[in-house]
C-alpha cells in the first residue's frame, strides 16, 4: 500500500508538470481579430466587386445580343419574305446563334477563373497570416516553457487559464474581443410581480 502511494505521490508532480506546459489557442479567433484581417478582406471584397461588375456587363451584352438574335429570327420567319431570302436570314441567324453560344461558354469558363482567382487570393492572404500566427504561437511557448499548444476547437474541455488565445491575439498586435459577461437567461432573476390592487 504504501509502495503504491509512493508511487502514486512521485507520478503526481510529473502529471502536473505535463499539464502545465500545454496551452490551447482559438487560431479562429486569433486570425479574426488579426490586423492584417479588415485589409485582406478589404482586398477580397474589392476584387469580388471588380469580377462581379465584369460578370454583370458581360451577362448583359449577352443578353442584348441574344434579344437582338430573336428578332432577326422571327423576321426570317416573316411569311412575306421570298423563300430565298428567308433561306438567307435563317443560316445568318444560326451562324450568328452558334457564335453567340461559344461566347455564352467562353463567358462561363472567365467566371469561374475568376472564382478560382478569388478563392487562391483568399488562401493565400489567410496561409500568410496563419504562418506569422504559428511563428508567435512558437516564440511564446518557447518563452512560457510549453511543451505544446493545441488548436482550442480540438479540445471538448480546458481550463480557461490554459487558453492562450488573447495573448496571441495581442502578441500579433491586435485587440482581443471584450468578453460578453450577461449572465445566462436562466441566472437571472425573474421580474417583480405586481402588487395585488387594495381592497376597497
Amino acid at each position: 500500500m504504501q509502495r503504491a502511494l509512493l508511487a502514486l505521490a512521485l507520478l503526481l508532480p510529473a502529471t502536473l508538470a505535463l499539464a502545465q506546459g500545454i496551452a490551447v489557442v482559438d487560431m479562429e479567433a486569433v486570425l479574426a481579430n488579426h490586423p492584417n484581417t479588415p485589409n485582406d478582406r478589404k482586398t477580397l471584397e474589392s476584387t469580388l466587386a471588380d469580377y462581379t461588375k465584369e460578370r454583370d456587363a458581360l451577362r448583359a451584352d449577352l443578353d442584348r445580343r441574344m434579344a437582338d438574335l430573336e428578332k432577326e429570327r422571327a423576321e426570317a420567319q416573316n411569311p412575306m419574305l421570298a423563300p430565298a431570302k428567308a433561306e438567307e436570314l435563317r443560316q445568318a441567324v444560326e451562324a450568328k446563334l452558334r457564335t453567340l453560344q461559344d461566347d455564352f461558354r467562353r463567358a462561363d469558363a472567365q467566371m469561374q477563373e475568376r472564382t478560382r482567382t478569388l478563392q487562391e487570393m483568399e488562401r493565400r492572404l489567410i496561409d500568410r497570416t496563419s504562418d506569422e500566427i504559428e511563428a508567435h504561437i512558437a516564440a511564446y511557448a518557447k518563452e512560457n516553457k510549453l511543451d505544446a499548444v493545441l488548436y482550442r476547437n480540438a479540445a471538448p474541455y480546458v481550463r480557461p487559464e490554459l487558453d492562450i488565445t488573447d495573448a496571441i491575439i495581442r502578441r500579433c498586435g491586435g485587440t482581443p474581443p471584450k468578453k460578453d459577461t450577461a449572465k445566462d437567461g436562466a441566472e437571472l432573476a425573474p421580474p417583480a410581480k405586481a402588487a395585488p390592487p387594495a381592497a376597497n
